[in-house]
């Protein structure tokens, strides 16, 4: 079987399941990659922009990891241990051996504008958005990371300098600066934001998940700007339904949040029918509880 070393203690080793992604004393299996020279170029420009880490502290989560020999599907690269992944990559080209387009972390959105990169981006996704990068475009754009903040890729964000809500990533990014002084912190510690519901480039995405380190019990946050309707209220049945049927969360309650600036009587009835707590949020990160 082929084997390749790169620097920080990657290796990535053909194995009859795909690619085995070793770092350090973690591993997991990339299913149906192969160690391609694309592959092995795209892994270098990642090393060279200054992402050097493929294994972070909790992705790919502990129960995907080697020796489970499915895997996950992707290829992903962080500029630390601890922080977000900056670019993933989840498609391959069985035939050819070269990869397809990649996604960004969208929270590098105001500095890819700020080099003119924009005409680049496929797709935004809501919120931050996963900024979606053609083929041909994925070596440049990397090349364009060695020059950027990663700290950006932090759950602690920096501070919008006006007061108010613009944007549901306003509305995420506050409470996550300052997750302890919400009503949730009590008992439960972040996991992820952005938590991929379904796997894939176009899965749906739970703004915050949370667990209770002592229970088990899970917490699924959704973040709505303004007023959240009854929509809202089945996303969250959604997610919760979607995580219940997933092994990983067989252990411990799943319990479901919604957030936002303005719930109506209407809404607070549907999730108090459903069992979701339901919070309207002010300026900076007031919450009060309304079902």
């Amino acid at each position: 079987m082929k084997k390749f070393e790169f620097p920080n203690g990657i290796l990535l080793e053909e194995i009859e399941e795909g690619l085995l992604v070793r770092q350090g004393d973690e591993a997991y299996v990339a299913r149906d990659w192969c160690l391609t020279a694309p592959v092995i170029e795209l892994v270098e420009t990642a090393m060279a922009a200054g992402l050097h880490w493929m294994i972070r502290t909790d992705h790919p989560r502990r129960n995907a990891r080697w020796p489970n020999r499915r895997g996950v599907v992707y290829l992903a690269f962080s500029p630390s241990e601890h922080q977000q992944w900056a670019l993933a990559i989840d498609t391959i080209r069985p035939v050819s051996g070269d990869f397809g387009h990649g996604v960004f972390n969208g929270k590098y959105h105001e500095q890819f504008l700020a080099l003119g990169l924009p005409l680049t981006f496929e797709k935004r996704n809501k919120g931050a958005g996963h900024l979606v990068v053609a083929r041909e475009h994925v070596l440049p754009t990397l090349a364009a990371l060695r020059g950027f903040d990663h700290r950006v890729l932090d759950l602690g964000r920096t501070e919008r300098s006006h007061a108010g809500f613009a944007t549901e990533y306003d509305i995420q990014r506050a409470i996550l600066n300052q997750w302890a002084d919400t009503p949730f912190a009590t008992r439960h510690a972040v996991v992820q934001d952005e938590y991929p519901v379904d796997g894939g480039l176009n899965s749906r995405r739970i703004d915050v998940l949370a667990q209770d380190p002592q229970s088990g019990d899970w917490l699924v946050i959704e973040i709505k700007r303004a007023e959240a309707n009854a929509d809202a209220v089945r996303q969250v049945e959604d997610y919760l339904l979607a995580l219940g049927q997933k092994d990983e969360f067989a252990f411990g309650k799943l319990n479901g949040v919604l957030i936002a600036e303005r719930i109506s009587a209407t809404v607070r009835e549907a999730a108090q029918s459903a069992g979701i707590a339901a919070y309207e949020i002010e300026w900076p990160v007031t919450l009060r509880r309304v079902a």
